[in-house]
């Protein structure tokens, strides 16, 4: 078992934002985590990332405890994210903005240049292209290939794909489907359902805080309580659902 969160809260106050949520990922898999505005989902996400400090529960990556470990110190056990809204160096160039990442692993600029300039080619973005220039899905893929330059074992996607044309849509799965298949473990939060449905082969659902259902996305997609959350029972009334 690669990432093993058990019982994962956080609070805010007296807003129980995500409550005793449990998540097991094993080496190799790519898992999505869905739900609608507001379940909860992306403060657990964060709190796998490092970025939020639970409020209770433990979340063990290759053995090691980072329940209460900063961002850095998962970055370097092995965790990558993106961001919902890419980060960008504007004035930097795409090379200089994934070789922040790269120096993760490469401290020396020539080895750190020459492995960004590796996950450059292979996101295909153009590396003497300023930041700033970029438009949505050149904007998505630096964020993913920064993340990536840090030789993830376990890359979490924050949105990656959202906001694209059909054919960037394609294109970006295709992109996940190869940094998987280099041996990458994914977790993804996504709301585009044709992403979940095409990449994952099991899906956790977030409602008000809580996993509500969990298992293959073709079978979670059925759950009437999934329907419910999303629709709301009126809708499955009216559909003669319930």
């Amino acid at each position: 078992m690669l990432l093993e969160a058990t019982n994962v809260s956080k609070a805010f106050g007296d807003f129980l934002a995500v409550a005793g949520a449990d998540l097991n990922v094993e080496d190799g898999e790519i898992v999505g985590l869905i739900g609608p505005n507001g379940a909860g989902k992306s403060t657990f996400f964060n709190c796998l990332a490092g970025e939020t400090t639970p409020t209770g529960g433990r979340i063990v990556f290759a053995d090691q405890d980072l329940t209460r470990a900063p961002p850095e110190a998962h970055a370097r056990a092995g965790i990558g994210r993106t961001y919902q809204v890419p980060t960008t160096f504007e004035d930097m160039s795409v090379l200089d903005n994934v070789m922040v990442g790269a120096f993760l692993r490469h401290p020396h600029l020539e080895d750190a240049r020459d492995h960004a300039r590796r996950i450059v080619d292979m996101t295909g973005l153009r590396a003497d292209q300023r930041a700033r220039s970029l438009g949505t899905p050149g904007r998505k893929r630096l964020e993913i290939a920064r993340a990536l330059a840090t030789e993830p074992r376990l890359m979490l996607l924050d949105e990656s794909l959202a906001g694209l044309t059909p054919t960037e849509l394609h294109e970006a799965i295709a992109l996940v489907r190869r940094i998987h298949e280099m041996g990458t473990t994914i977790v993804i939060v996504e709301h585009i359902m044709e992403v979940i449905m095409t990449l994952t082969k099991r899906v956790l659902v977030f409602n008000q805080g809580h996993v509500i259902a969990s298992g293959p996305p073709e079978a979670v997609v059925k759950d009437e309580a999934v329907i419910e959350a999303y629709l709301g029972r009126r809708h499955r009334r009216q559909d003669g659902n319930g």
